[in-house]
């Protein structure tokens, strides 16, 4: 009995011990089109019951290596970005992505606690417009065509946003901005504060077009619905399968930068050449 009574006691203490350990945590893949030549990760923390993780004060390196040369890696420090402020945000690493394939990310955090690699699968080309290509001249509807509750559903619209058509904007000579969102039908919870980014950086660069383009559209027909039967020229146009991108242009009309999801602090701004508030 006593020898029952001892071993009862070894299991009850180390299952005690097992339960104080915590479950790794996860990388979540956020980037919606990646692609050989893109080099932007986008990804999400989490702990196994889905509590998301990150803040500005958890840091987070990569070390990225193609599942069929694992000694071959790339490391890089990934920046927090939050969609909604003190709630919820993506991290955000530059990684060379340079062959297509699975790749393996292995992630770090600065508090220490275990955590599980994830993989990424890096497209040859990706399916929508890449980097390098021209952008496709498409007439797209202004204010001089439609009201603005057709035109957008952003409850808070630039108005300079819908002014100018898309393949007027591709070929008048200036650098170009897009920003493909749809605040009220957004399935990546993204769009509202990607489109505002957006917005702040126009003030700041007032020798580009910035354009705001909605995924969908036909608002007011009867039958409207956010599907594929209303998606936009636009929006088929350029391949895009996912919401929210920003595509910014050259002076010709040519892919420099194609960003999904959120931006980075300062990372619009870095690659229109302006300085960013407070910078």
């Amino acid at each position: 009995m006593k020898r029952a009574m001892i071993v009862a006691l070894a299991l009850a203490l180390l299952s005690a011990a097992c339960g104080d350990a915590k479950d790794p945590l996860v990388g979540i893949r956020a980037s919606t089109d990646p692609a050989v030549g893109d080099g932007r990760l986008v990804f999400a923390v989490s702990e196994l019951d889905g509590t998301r993780r990150g803040s500005p004060d958890e840091i987070v390196t990569v070390m990225a290596s193609p599942l069929d040369e694992p000694d071959r890696s790339v490391e890089a420090v990934a920046e927090f970005t939050w969609i909604v402020q003190d709630v919820t945000g993506l991290y955000i690493a530059q990684v060379p992505f340079d062959t297509a394939g699975l790749w393996q990310i292995d992630f770090g955090i600065s508090t220490g606690e275990e955590t599980d690699s994830f993989l990424i699968d890096i497209q040859a080309e990706p399916l929508g417009i890449a980097v390098g290509e021209k952008a496709p001249v498409v007439a797209t509807p202004t204010l001089d065509d439609m009201t603005l509750p057709e035109l957008t559903t952003d409850p808070n619209p630039r108005l300079a946003m819908y002014r100018l058509s898309l393949d007027e904007a591709l070929t008048n000579g200036r650098m170009t901005v897009v920003v493909f969102a749809t605040p009220a039908f957004c399935t990546s919870a993204t769009c509202g504060p990607l489109l505002d980014q957006v917005k702040g950086m126009a003030d700041l660069a007032p020798d580009v077009d910035f354009i705001h383009l909605e995924v969908y559209q036909g608002f007011d027909d009867p039958t409207f619905s956010p599907s594929g039967e209303f998606l936009t020229p636009a929006v088929v146009a350029f391949g895009l399968v996912t919401e929210p991108w920003v595509f910014v242009m050259d002076e010709s009309g040519v892919v420099v930068s194609r960003l999904d999801g959120i931006l980075g602090a300062g990372e619009l701004e870095r690659i229109l050449g302006v300085e960013a508030v407070g910078g």
